[in-house]
């Protein structure tokens, strides 16, 4: 976890945080919880899902969640 940055960690805390009362936590909710702007939350998504750190799933064709 040492390739890890500060950002990246607050997303996957973010995510952690909204587990406890979601099955897939929103895109929305994770940035309200990590206080991280929208366009920067999508950036540093991607190489959390390139290391296989969280999953991805759409789910209704609209909304993008994460686990």
């Amino acid at each position: 976890l040492s390739y890890i940055t500060k950002e990246e960690l607050r997303v996957l805390i973010a995510i952690e945080m909204g587990l406890k009362n979601h099955e897939f936590v929103p895109i929305v909710l994770i940035e309200k919880i990590s206080h991280l702007k929208h366009s920067n939350v999508y950036k540093l998504l991607g190489p959390l899902l390139k290391n296989k750190l969280i999953t991805h799933e759409i789910q209704k064709k609209r909304f993008h969640s994460y686990l």
